[in-house]
């Protein structure tokens, strides 16, 4: 497989039909919060690997994980 990152983003308050792409990304977090995105990810990776057919497979951080906040960002991973 070959290795592939792209990160594309909304920017608050400014409407938008299409995510535009990011050069870079800042997570501003305590150590928890860290953990519990980590662990996300972690999971996320895991169900994409076993899944039969993972093209348009993604996954929300605010739909698994207790502690979400209404004020936090969602974290959308995709499978490549």
């Amino acid at each position: 497989m070959t290795p592939h990152l792209s990160l594309h983003c909304y920017l608050q308050d400014t409407p938008s039909d299409q995510a535009l792409p990011c050069s870079d990304m800042t997570i501003h977090a305590d150590p928890a919060t860290l953990r519990a995105i980590a662990h996300f990810l972690l999971a996320s990776a895991d169900e994409f690997d076993l899944a039969q057919e993972c093209a348009g497979m993604h996954a929300h951080l605010q739909d698994a994980w207790d502690g979400w906040q209404d004020d936090f960002p969602d974290l959308v991973v995709v499978a490549a």
